[in-house]
């Protein structure tokens, strides 16, 4: 779908050419995207540097950083095209920037991800069950239980948004964060003063009202014209809001001392900042 966007982009601007103010633009919009990326998934040069994995997080960073490059020149296009193509590009960001976010909490998930892809046998013409999963991944099946004596290893959810994660990382790193003195603007305010505990079922059910309403422009589930459900103004939001979400996440996880690829808090913060100022529809 990215390829097809770029193929059409060429088309509207003319022959396949882009003038020299357009191509000069782009560039500008790719630099001022790419903080997201770096907050998620690390930054490039050191990326550059590792290995398997982090091969792995530099492909997703690239293409957080093309989904986000994309949606900055679909909101010149017309009404009708940015119905067509938003929900899918926002969807991607949602998808591409947890799947960076789960590697980064467990990075033997994506490597298994990696090996099956990299296989003989590999087709993208069946499911996978190895595959990275919304439901399972990001957002749990089942409600954790407490820590008892008969609740096993694999009965614990890995889920970026499941209850385990959440006693284990996510409440810790929002009390690490609500006692620096770190400064910002409205979304780490909101983050410092957000409870430690609300930070899970309150990202977990916007995380997943996004990707709902993405995935149904997608799927193209509507029998009768959407209206106004896909307009300018809800991709605008949808936009917005998934970015600020995958920003929340990404200032916590560098909080964690075992994940690969940290960036300081101060780092963190600014890069969260610059998320904040993000314009992909001005």
């Amino acid at each position: 779908m990215l390829k097809i966007l770029r193929c059409i982009k060429g088309k509207i601007i003319g022959e396949g050419k882009m003038s020299e103010k357009v191509q000069d633009s782009a560039v500008s919009q790719d630099t001022s995207v790419k903080c997201l990326s770096t907050l998620v998934c690390g930054e490039e040069q050191d990326l550059k540097n590792g290995g398997e994995f982090s091969q792995i997080l530099l492909h997703l960073k690239g293409t957080l950083d093309t989904a986000l490059g994309e949606l900055v020149w679909l909101a010149g296009e017309s009404e009708h095209r940015l119905s067509l193509y938003g929900p899918f590009l926002a969807r991607s960001i949602l998808e591409v920037g947890m799947t960076a976010i789960a590697g980064r909490l467990d990075p033997t998930r994506l490597l298994v991800v990696k090996r099956t892809q990299e296989h003989a046998n590999y087709t993208p013409e069946i499911p996978w069950k190895t595959s990275i999963q919304w439901r399972g991944d990001v957002i749990p099946e089942n409600k954790a239980k407490d820590w008892v004596e008969d609740v096993s290893y694999k009965e614990i959810t890995k889920a970026i948004f499941g209850d385990y994660y959440g006693r284990l990382y996510w409440a810790i790193c929002m009390k690490v964060l609500a006692d620096s003195e770190t400064e910002g603007g409205a979304w780490l305010a909101g983050l410092k003063a957000m409870g430690a505990d609300a930070f899970v079922p309150r990202r977990r059910e916007e995380a997943n009202k996004l990707y709902s309403l993405a995935s149904k422009g997608i799927h193209s589930e509507f029998v009768v014209p959407p209206g106004s459900i896909y307009d300018r103004a809800t991709i605008q939001n949808v936009t917005d809001r998934s970015i600020q979400v995958l920003a929340e996440v990404g200032v916590l996880v560098n909080l964690i001392p075992h994940v690969p690829h940290r960036v300081n808090i101060d780092v963190a913060v600014k890069l969260l900042n610059e998320a904040e100022s993000i314009e992909v529809f001005k």
